[in-house]
């Protein structure tokens, strides 16, 4: 039977900030901050790692932006963060946002669906898709590690070890053309100084449409940027003709 019901998926951002008197100093998932009357908005940027040393590997702005995914993490996420925003005298806000993703997919994706479901098919789970097609990216990430000088047979033989590298995920929907269509891709991360604690977030492509839907603060307010509204590479395939 085929699905046509749609779905939803919820996805948070989350912001600190230090306030200096009227100065606004952002510390983590903020982007740039602008004073309004009716307070601080913050512009979100991708939710923070916490292996600072990755932040080289975040999303690149105008592409996306990763967001908190999945009951459990999301709330781990944001408890831990409250504490760090009550430790370093910080303001703490977040943006609880739903996607529309389509129906969902019945079985483990594989590349044949992704072929055949097309635009019906904008949410794509990797450690729930099916093995060969983790494989298929796997492979994807030792050729782009060989590429830059690495060693792939130490830092990229398993499939676990993708956790380590979100920004190929981003390469990897942005140039393997079954991808195109989705919208939301979850992804493990390993972010943690424990090797062996892992996480799962969601990549927001941009141009996906957004909708707010709770506030996390009443002193603050995060806003997504502009660029989120609009496909990177959009207006540059239109002036090409």
């Amino acid at each position: 039977m085929t699905q046509s019901a749609s779905s939803r998926v919820q996805l948070t951002l989350l912001s600190l900030i230090r306030m200096h008197g009227q100065n606004v100093q952002p510390l983590v998932g903020v982007h740039s901050v602008c004073q309004r009357e009716q307070g601080v908005e913050l512009i979100a940027a991708s939710i923070p790692f916490h292996d600072r040393a990755m932040d080289a590997r975040a999303p690149q702005p105008g592409k996306g932006l990763l967001a908190l995914f999945g009951i459990r993490d999301a709330l781990d996420e944001l408890q831990h963060w409250r504490g760090v925003a009550r430790t370093s005298q910080a303001g703490f806000a977040y943006l609880h946002l739903q996607v529309d993703v389509g129906a969902p997919a019945a079985a483990a994706v594989t590349r044949q669906m992704l072929r055949s479901q097309g635009a019906q098919l904008r949410f794509l789970n990797v450690r729930r898709s099916a093995a060969e097609l983790q494989k298929e990216m796997l492979a994807c990430f030792a050729q782009w590690v060989t590429a830059e000088g690495g060693n792939a047979a130490r830092d990229m033989a398993h499939v676990r070890q993708m956790a380590l590298r979100p920004d190929l995920f981003e390469r990897l929907l942005y140039e393997d053309e079954d991808l195109r269509h989705i919208d939301v891709l979850v992804l493990p991360l390993a972010d943690w100084p424990d090797p062996g604690r892992m996480r799962q977030v969601a990549y927001i492509r941009a141009g996906t449409p957004l909708h707010a839907l709770v506030q996390g603060s009443d002193q603050m307010q995060v806003s997504l940027p502009a660029w989120m509204s609009r496909r990177h590479g959009a207006a540059e395939a239109c002036n090409a003709g």
